[in-house]
């Protein structure tokens, strides 16, 4: 027995004994549930990238400037993807992006379908991400998607012009005469999101300022579908009886819940790269430092964590969550937290020590930061630090150590530290 490890009941225990469900168990053996640990998820990854975007605002103040450079960008990166990155010699990403969707050969070579392919993706990546809701209209010349959720309706309004000029790109990919506009957005207050496309040789319309300039006009409002609140969905397809719990579009696509789980809460933290890409394109062009985007990220990630749980009520909502002990108020309250969100994207680690007096995780770094530009290990860290001196006590701390530690492996600490230098 490894006494560094409170004693905790394996997940195999009794299995066969009860029905099993998919959940996520916490060190004090509370199940949450799959749905729960999904929308957790999404909503995580929303969080994480609301607070990159304030890094971006600081560096950026002018929101024109800021927008513009986060939609060049990433309409950049899904130029290359779908128009030059080949899966296999010869084969581009784009055809067998088409083929998964079960795009039919009878518009796949029709110029004017690009905005119905890119709805069809839209479509199934909407759901997939928790973002559920409607194609009111999939038609050749006019694309209409109505969303009833978005988990990343707290990142701003640039996340919501940078996702509508990608998906525009898309588009692009595969028919020049589509133009996508999002003149809905949760992210600025609206009930829904709304994403229309319209083909601009059968609906003209004035010129955009810019690839950012996409809230409209719309040139086919009077075919507009309101759905009212009391009709709109509280789960994704996958998630609904009446869909028999998969997600299906209108080409026979098909998914299974579990699929889109892997695909919507763990393979990468959308939100984020929207903002560290822009980020890291400007530390390669000399336009900020390594060390001033770093500084930003420590100092604002910190500060948010001590905010999460500067009240009682907050604290003991994560104690009730997670199923806490009354007696246990240490490290191990942030070590149960930690242990649920790589449970619920996924990522491996290794419990080294889980006690009283020390907490320390060996965590997967190359899963962990997900082919991001910067390593998300330094936001975790500040953030970490920031939340245990609220939800515990000024008495902890949380540390990365790296000495005497594989490169591969992000090993992160939670212990009590007197620091006279403490942030």
């Amino acid at each position: 027995m490894n006494t560094k490890i409170d004693d905790r009941l394996p997940k195999e225990v009794g299995q066969g004994a009860l029905p099993a469900h998919p959940a996520v168990q916490t060190p004090w053996n509370k199940l949450i549930s799959y749905i729960d640990a999904y929308k957790y998820a999404c909503r995580h990854h929303a969080g994480m990238g609301a607070v990159y975007q304030e890094v971006l605002r600081i560096l950026i103040p002018d929101y024109e400037k800021r927008v513009d450079l986060m939609c060049k960008v990433d309409v950049g990166n899904k130029t290359y993807v779908f128009n030059k990155m080949e899966v296999a010699p010869g084969v581009l990403y784009k055809d067998i992006h088409s083929a998964n969707h079960f795009l039919h050969p009878f518009f796949c070579g029709t110029e004017n379908t690009g905005g119905f392919r890119a709805g069809c993706f839209g479509d199934s990546g909407d759901e997939r991400l928790f973002m559920q809701g409607r194609v009111n209209d999939f038609g050749t010349y006019r694309v209409e998607k109505e969303l009833d959720a978005c988990p990343w309706d707290i990142m701003g309004s640039e996340i919501c012009r940078v996702s509508t000029a990608s998906l525009e790109e898309i588009g692009r990919a595969y028919g020049e005469h589509c133009e996508y506009s999002m003149v809905e957005a949760r992210g600025c207050g609206d009930l829904h999101c709304r994403v229309i496309c319209e083909n601009r040789d059968k609906y003209p319309a004035p010129p955009r300022k810019g690839v950012w300039d996409n809230f409209g006009p719309c040139m086919t409002e009077d075919q507009i579908k309101f759905t009212p609140r009391e009709e709109m969905y509280d789960r994704p397809q996958h998630m609904r009886g009446e869909c028999d719990y998969k997600y299906r579009n209108g080409l026979c696509m098909e998914l299974d819940s579990t699929q889109e789980y892997v695909g919507g809460a763990v393979d990468y933290p959308l939100g984020s790269d929207y903002s560290l890409n822009p980020i890291n394109l400007m530390i390669k062009q000399g336009l900020t430092t390594q060390e001033k985007a770093d500084q930003l990220i420590a100092s604002l990630f910190r500060a948010c964590g001590k905010m999460m749980f500067l009240d009682s009520f907050a604290i003991k909502g994560l104690r009730d969550w997670l199923g806490v002990p009354e007696g246990v108020n240490d490290g191990r309250v942030l070590g149960g937290y930690i242990e649920v969100l790589l449970q619920s994207i996924r990522c491996p680690y290794t419990i080294v020590a889980f006690n009283k007096d020390e907490v320390t995780y060996d965590i997967d770094r190359k899963y962990f930061n997900r082919k991001m530009p910067i390593p998300m290990t330094s936001a975790y860290n500040a953030m970490w630090y920031g939340m245990v001196k609220t939800l515990v006590s000024p008495e902890w701390s949380v540390w990365e150590e790296t000495e005497g530690v594989d490169e591969s492996i992000y090993r992160v600490k939670i212990a009590m530290k007197i620091d006279k230098f403490c942030l």
